[in-house]
């Protein structure tokens, strides 16, 4: 368990806690494009790495609108992240974002359900409210395994890191955060995607996506 939580500790993609700051090895934000590069229109390409992610997503309903941008990507070890965001938002203020991340060679360590275990057992450790944790069983997609869960915080701190807008980080009133996660399993990676919202801070008993309405959430930008 020690070498799933250290991962998951810094594997970015959780809300606030583990939006990453700007660095050398970081994409910055780049339209959604693929092949090669639009000269006329300034778009920038995805890597095939952030690609095959795009890819396997999809095949379990993760595929961001067309109109969102690719707002971070990077490529740390064994482990691949990309982030999407509406166009006109910044990963220092979403309201929707979708994360993939694929860790190469993890499969044989942990099953995707303790993988998902271990993901809310450390949310836990950030959320300033209650956490919403519901797993919703699993499902498998061209000989890929996976479970699926729901995942929040009734009210999560709202940390902006400093950026080339902003010279110091910041901290401003909590949001609730929620989101949809699946954990997906080969036989030789492990692949953690979500789509997750910004609220204002709710309740439990008052959550934005639950059991009843995930399919819709999942369905619509």
């Amino acid at each position: 368990m020690n070498k799933i939580a250290a991962i998951i500790g810094c594997s970015g993609c959780l809300g606030i806690m583990f939006l990453f700051p700007s660095s050398a090895s970081a994409t910055p934000p780049a339209q959604m494009a693929f092949g090669d590069v639009d000269k006329s229109s300034g778009v920038m390409v995805m890597s095939d790495d952030v690609q095959k992610l795009i890819t396997l997503s999809a095949k379990f309903g993760f595929l961001p609108p067309l109109d969102w941008k690719l707002a971070f990507s990077d490529k740390r070890g064994d482990m691949t992240m990309a982030e999407f965001i509406p166009t006109n938002e910044s990963l220092n203020d979403w309201s929707s974002l979708v994360c993939m991340q694929g860790f190469k060679g993890l499969a044989n360590d942990v099953e995707p359900e303790r993988f998902l275990d271990s993901m809310a057992a450390t949310y836990q450790q950030h959320c300033q409210g209650k956490i919403v944790y519901q797993q919703l069983g699993s499902s498998e997609v061209d000989g890929l395994e996976a479970v699926h869960g729901l995942l929040g915080c009734t009210s999560m701190p709202n940390i902006h890191h400093s950026s080339a807008v902003e010279d110091v980080s910041y901290i401003s009133r909590p949001q609730g955060e929620m989101g949809y996660f699946s954990v997906i399993s080969d036989d030789e990676n492990v692949y953690l995607i979500h789509k997750s919202i910004r609220t204002d801070v709710f309740t439990t008993e008052t959550t934005p996506i639950t059991i009843d309405n995930y399919r819709d959430f999942m369905t619509y930008p």
